[in-house]
């Protein structure tokens, strides 16, 4: 009988140490959901802004494409402006490289970079314009054309990408303490629009 009354507050406390462990099991667990959901989340809303900002660079890309185009519809011509023409077609190699980049842009380089551009297809057009053959060459408008539609969608493929990186930061600054070290994978993004303190 002494022995069974010895072995019950046993039996109690291994239930009652197995019944902890069961609770911190269960939160660690619970935990670690959170964290991969908030992860998995994040993770899509990086997604997002990396496509809106590879949509933009592409018509980027495509506009500067545009340009050297036209001034190889221009070499066509009998008479142009040589110098001109070797400058531009220069400069338009460079281009890319001048451009801003997603994770270290500043207001100053996309300032720049928007400043360089607009200079660069103002001579283009001046270049066309002062060659008389290119009206027989009828690629020439279309190229006007696409150039001009690409240099007003700026705004809106930025205004874009900015709703993206907004709803990015956002959820990154309040999930980064859950995620630890993960965090460091996702950098905070910089934005097109300026902000001014609230």
């Amino acid at each position: 009988m002494k022995k069974f009354i010895f072995v019950i507050p046993i039996l109690l406390l291994m239930v009652a140490m197995i019944s902890c462990e069961k609770k911190s099991t269960t939160t660690t667990t619970d935990t670690t959901k959170v964290a991969d959901s908030s992860l998995v989340k994040l993770k899509s809303l990086r997604d997002s802004a990396d496509k809106a900002w590879g949509i933009m660079i592409k018509s980027d890309d495509q506009k500067i494409s545009d340009m050297t185009r036209l001034l190889q519809e221009i070499s066509y011509c009998k008479k142009y402006n040589v110098l001109l023409m070797d400058s531009l077609n220069a400069v338009l190699k460079t281009m890319k490289d001048k451009r801003y980049n997603q994770l270290t842009m500043t207001s100053a380089e996309i300032d720049q970079y928007d400043a360089f551009t607009d200079l660069v297809i103002s001579r283009v057009r001046y270049l066309g314009s002062t060659t008389k053959d290119l009206k027989e060459h009828p690629l020439a408008e279309t190229l006007y054309t696409d150039i001009a539609t690409a240099d007003n969608d700026v705004v809106r493929y930025r205004n874009l990408y900015d709703k993206f990186t907004f709803a990015y930061n956002d959820y990154l600054e309040k999930v980064k303490n859950q995620l630890g070290d993960k965090a460091k994978d996702y950098p905070k993004l910089n934005v097109f629009t300026i902000q001014t303190p609230a």
